[in-house]
């Protein structure tokens, strides 16, 4: 949204429903929070939650590795970002990372990143997704690099 209109939102409030006025401001809010984390249910409205991969992470791919939890997500984050992939939501915290953007796949292809501790030295991570080709290129590209990087 143009600052012209939102000028002419603010100019024009007493003659607009107050129901325009009330969406153009929850479409403003929306625009200037950039990165924002959303409830779920804002996120299932539109499509984009991650409940989907959590489902499908019982046919997703596994492994585990000698490293703190900590520390395997810092890597897979470094890992992605150094392959220019999207890291679209993410939350250390909740265990996750969802990542988008893996060569030659739609740019909407969503791939789940799943983290959970084994012990101090050991994390398990899977990996989801609902299209089997993009599964398999974040298998080489997380899994390859975090074995590639332990092997240093």
């Amino acid at each position: 949204m143009s600052f012209s209109a939102l000028n002419y939102i603010i100019v024009n409030m007493k003659t607009l429903s107050p129901v325009a006025v009330f969406v153009s401001f929850l479409l403003i809010a929306c625009l200037v929070s950039g990165c924002t984390s959303y409830p779920t249910t804002f996120l299932d409205i539109f499509g984009v939650s991650r409940e989907d991969l959590e489902k499908a992470r019982k046919d997703g791919i596994k492994k585990e590795f000698s490293l703190s939890y900590d520390e395997t997500f810092d890597r897979v984050t470094k890992i992605l970002q150094s392959n220019n992939l999207t890291i679209y939501q993410s939350s250390r915290k909740k265990g996750y990372i969802v990542a988008m953007n893996f060569p030659k796949q739609t740019n909407t292809t969503r791939v789940g990143i799943f983290f959970e501790p084994v012990n101090k030295g050991k994390t398990s991570i899977t990996l989801s997704s609902l299209s089997s080709t993009a599964l398999a290129k974040a298998e080489a590209t997380i899994m390859g690099g975090l074995e590639a990087e332990l092997k240093k």
